[in-house]
């Protein structure tokens, strides 16, 4: 039985860069981190993963500061 080596999905520093700022960007707005983080590196690390995940994080602080009707 040969064994496999998976690599981890954030190959470069920009990657590492982008997942930092997501992570932070979720803390700040009260995401789940963990589960947002999962999120962006199972949809490999790209911009558009990182704008959807802002997206939701600026419509969940919008949702705090002026109420549902945002």
């Amino acid at each position: 039985m040969s064994a496999q080596v998976l690599a981890f999905p954030i190959q470069t520093n920009s990657q590492k860069y982008l997942l930092e700022s997501v992570r932070a960007c979720a803390a700040r707005s009260g995401l789940d981190v963990k589960e947002t983080e999962r999120e962006f590196i199972a949809s490999g690390c790209s911009k558009a993963a990182q704008n959807r995940i802002w997206e939701r994080a600026r419509r969940r602080r919008m949702a705090l500061i002026y109420g549902d009707n945002a």
